[in-house]
């Protein structure tokens, strides 16, 4: 026994809006995402901007997500900074780079010279890839693709 085609047809228009749906939500959390990154970037900027400290630092240990660094932050007081340092492209291990920090927070340190500025490329390569691909899927699901228009013939050309 086969399911009636107006059934059919509505799971069908059901499942389509549910697939638009996801691809929407999908494509705007990665444009948050993105923004929220490089907010949080020129915020620490700013935090380590408006108290800077500088050092040189050795680079402990570098993985595909960060770079560990170790430096003395002055008064005696050695940072092994627990996230690493902010925008790390580059280094390698044993490597000794100039790093500003925030004195009042040393954990808040970057290499010096470079702001938050270099995170925006990583930082919309997602939105880049999504965007388009959430598009494709909002095209290829779309309520009138596969109709022709009143008085046209699809196969004439």
């Amino acid at each position: 026994m086969s399911e009636p085609e107006p059934r059919k047809a509505r799971r069908a228009a059901i499942a389509r809006r549910l697939v638009r749906g996801v691809a929407v939500v999908v494509a705007v959390f990665s444009v948050v995402v993105a923004a929220l990154i490089l907010l949080a970037c020129f915020v620490n900027d700013q935090r380590i901007d408006q108290d800077m400290g500088s050092a040189t630092a050795t680079v402990t240990e570098v993985t595909d997500r960060r770079a560990a660094v170790e430096f003395d932050a002055g008064g005696g007081r050695h940072v092994r900074p627990v996230t690493g340092v902010f925008y790390p492209t580059g280094l390698i291990e044993g490597q000794r780079v100039q790093v500003e920090f925030r004195r009042a927070n040393p954990d808040l340190v970057r290499v010096s010279g470079r702001s938050w500025t270099v995170a925006i490329v990583p930082a919309l390569s997602v939105p880049a890839v999504v965007l388009p691909l959430a598009g494709i899927v909002l095209y290829l699901t779309s309520p009138g693709r596969g109709r022709t228009l009143p008085g046209r013939n699809p196969r004439a050309r």
